[in-house]
């Protein structure tokens, strides 16, 4: 399968985690909603001078921080660590899914969003992947969503859906943290739509049809299991 995203560049989130002063660099980073400055971070966690600048070059060698000016250091993508590491600022935006409309009453992502904001999530911005065939099928509810279009066949393979949803994604995973809902349309769109969200350590959400209720496929604790924060208080310490 052929991957849109630069997969080979990816942030080495494991790989930084190991050390406890590189985690509270992130841990910095991620609760000021990915950006801070210099002062700022050394006041959060305590490291001074050059031991603090040491720890950010080393974040920005593995693919994690960059910094735009001088003195002031981001997350190269707002998600995961936003999302795991409990940013109160944080912008939530959805990615799904449209079908055809056959004999259902709701469009999946109006439902979806429903019940993310049940559990406090409410996304800013939704973007929907879908055919013109699906869209048309629903043109009577005047869905409000930032449409990605997918012609002829190409919503029936993997490869073509992630050439159209890898460009908007990398951009949404720099500047908010994103859940994606591969519940609807095409066996291949949700296959597509998983498998990115599994690459990127991006959370991901089911919509069970019976029951109406968020089955999480990637959730916080997964992510943090992946990255291996949840063995933190094991992991080496680096002076």
């Amino acid at each position: 399968m052929k991957v849109y995203l630069p997969y080979n560049n990816a942030p080495r989130y494991q790989e930084a985690i190991k050390v406890e002063n590189t985690r509270k660099v992130l841990g910095s980073l991620a609760t000021n909603d990915g950006i801070a400055n210099f002062s700022m971070i050394e006041k959060e966690t305590g490291l001074r001078g050059g031991l603090l600048q040491h720890h950010l070059d080393r974040l920005i060698s593995l693919g994690i921080v960059e910094s735009e000016v001088k003195g002031t250091y981001r997350l190269k993508y707002k998600t995961p660590l936003c999302y795991v590491l409990g940013s109160k600022r944080t912008k939530y935006v959805y990615v799904g899914l449209l079908g055809r409309r056959d004999s259902y009453d709701e469009p999946e992502p109006k439902a979806a969003l429903s019940l993310l904001s049940q559990q406090k999530i409410l996304p800013s911005l939704a973007y929907v992947l879908t055919s013109p065939e699906a869209l048309g099928d629903w043109k009577d509810l005047k869905l409000e969503y930032q449409w990605i279009l997918c012609y002829g066949d190409q919503i029936f393979d993997i490869d073509q859906i992630q050439r159209k949803l890898a460009p908007q994604l990398t951009d949404l995973l720099r500047n908010y943290s994103v859940i994606i809902d591969c519940t609807s349309s095409t066996k291949p769109a949700t296959i597509a739509c998983y498998d990115l969200a599994q690459r990127f350590l991006v959370p991901c959400i089911y919509v069970s049809e019976e029951k109406k209720v968020i089955k999480w496929l990637i959730s916080k604790e997964s992510i943090k299991v992946r990255m291996g924060l949840q063995k933190a208080e094991t992991s080496r310490k680096e002076d």
